[in-house]
């Protein structure tokens, strides 16, 4: 963990060595040493929640350092002794909770364990916002305006955020039922793009294991995204976030504040061509990040660079330590093959474009008002510059402040969600950083 990054991440489990097989029932410290992902936890030091980071269909040992009374949990597990507790991780990202109880307390001490995502616990953490695309020259000499200025601002809240992209699996399995036998749209771009999660559907099984590192979904719209957060919301019996609702209106809007109009474009073809959407302010459920949160993650406690990789003077192939640029031909790629970033999120950029919604306003001349907006780039970014118009950009040019419009909400692309536990993130503003 980065010692600059003021957050308290959940305990991550170690490789151990393996030891002989014994006839007697193995004790705490035997089960440490064994072949398996182990977490140790002291009972003086659980809160009312502790938290682990795991990642899909891992195999965990969990051992207390005192008897254990009771272990509750709806997953697949296995007693190994009193003090120690055999779990199989799901197959799908999300949160699964054991319930552990002692023999002199009928207190239950909850242990959340967080499938492929990272658990970030920011105490008046000082993050930039922001991107100064001008630099103060810029702006005297040809009255250009940093649109998103830069900003220092500190920050305390909890948050679970997805490590890689949501991937075809993922989709494939939570929208089972949304997927149709058969597409209801006359023709073209969205036939085609709704052909090809039937076909996906039709090669997989149901509630067949997701891998890890399955390819990032790259082909779903704003809408889409929307929706899919909402279903792991209710998987988890939380209340969904996001609330929809007819519109009579004809364009993509942002009403007021975490309310919009979006373009309604779903597996099926549905009958509207836009769609009302606002938020629950009483739920904490998954959602999009806002394009301030999207900021802070992609930056992972980074202050003073343009991008992961560095400044203006990077080679491609360092960039490509963190970005997929150049890489698969266009086509999508297995999620978490490079490196992370100071937060141990992965692929914030160079594997796909992903959907950030606007809180409040879009400060984006060029969006015209849009809810939405792209952030990252995808692995089809120019290698090399060019005059010509082109629908993707240079490498270079992708930086923590670029971004795409998502004009008519057609961008069909990628996403992660996040969520604010508790619902009660406090942001405030430190000073606005001069432009150099």
């Amino acid at each position: 963990m980065n010692s600059h990054v003021g957050m308290k991440i959940a305990f991550l489990a170690a490789i151990i060595l393996s030891i002989a097989c014994s006839d007697k029932e193995p004790s705490a410290e035997d089960l440490l040493n064994n072949a398996q992902r182990n977490v140790v936890l002291h009972r003086d030091s659980l809160g009312p929640e502790t938290w682990i980071e795991v990642e899909k269909n891992d195999s965990l040992n969990i051992c207390m350092d005192s008897k254990v009374r009771a272990w509750e949990t709806s997953l697949e597990t296995e007693i190994l002794n009193d003090s120690c507790l055999k779990v199989q991780i799901p197959t799908l990202i999300g949160v699964n909770t054991i319930n552990v109880k002692f023999p002199d307390s009928d207190s239950a001490y909850k242990i959340n364990l967080a499938v492929g995502m990272k658990y970030l616990n920011l105490k008046n953490e000082e993050v930039l916002l922001g991107f100064n695309k001008y630099t103060e020259q810029d702006i005297r000499m040809f009255q250009h305006i940093n649109e998103d200025p830069e900003r220092l601002v500190s920050i305390t809240g909890a948050y679970l955020i997805d490590k890689y992209p949501v991937t075809n699996c993922e989709i494939i399995q939570t929208m089972w039922d949304s997927i149709p036998f058969q597409s209801t749209y006359p023709g073209g771009f969205f036939k085609d793009l709704a052909e090809q999660w039937i076909l996906r559907q039709g090669a997989s099984v149901r509630y067949e294991n997701c891998p890890v590192h399955d390819t990032a979904a790259s082909s779903i719209f704003l809408f889409q995204a929307i929706k899919y957060a909402n279903e792991r919301s209710k998987r988890e019996g939380l209340k969904p976030y996001y609330v929809f609702s007819k519109t009579t209106k004809d364009n993509q809007a942002i009403i007021s504040r975490k309310k919009y109009i979006i373009s309604y474009l779903d597996f099926n073809n549905p009958k509207d061509a836009y769609i009302q959407v606002s938020v629950d302010e009483s739920s904490d459920g998954y959602r999009l990040p806002y394009y301030d949160e999207w900021m802070m993650f992609a930056r992972g406690g980074d202050k003073k660079k343009r991008a992961i990789w560095g400044n203006y003077l990077p080679s491609l192939q360092y960039a490509q330590r963190y970005a997929n640029f150049g890489i698969g031909n266009g086509y999508t790629q297995p999620v978490g093959q490079l490196k992370p970033n100071g937060y141990g999120l992965y692929d914030i950029f160079g594997l796909v474009w992903e959907h950030v919604l606007f809180e409040e306003d879009n400060p984006f001349s060029v969006q015209r008002g849009s809810p939405s907006c792209l952030k990252g780039g995808n692995n089809r970014a120019l290698l090399e510059p060019t005059l010509e118009v082109t629908y993707e950009p240079y490498w270079k040019d992708i930086t923590y402040g670029y971004s795409e419009p998502n004009y008519t909400g057609g961008r069909a692309e990628g996403f992660r969600l996040i969520r604010n536990i508790g619902n009660n993130a406090k942001w405030t503003e430190i000073k606005t950083v001069d432009e150099n």
